[in-house]
């Protein structure tokens, strides 16, 4: 099984205060946007990217793994 695995650190100021939500919704909508032309299971790898907050910052990574677990 292929799985795509998202994570995030949410330990700096742009996830700060009242922003958390919104701010994990703006990446992920970023990414979304992105990776929706991606149709061909042999160029997967450009589901693959480091994820950037508002400030530029690199705050986590998508990857793609062939393990069961989530």
């Amino acid at each position: 099984m292929t799985n795509l695995n998202i994570k995030i650190n949410t330990d700096n100021a742009a996830f700060s205060d009242s922003n958390l939500g919104s701010e994990i919704a703006r990446i992920l909508k970023s990414y979304a946007n992105a990776i929706e032309t991606v149709v061909d299971p042999d160029t997967s790898w450009e589901l693959e990217t480091k994820l950037r907050d508002i400030n530029g910052n690199t705050v986590g990574q998508v990857k793609l793994s062939m393990e069961d677990s989530f």
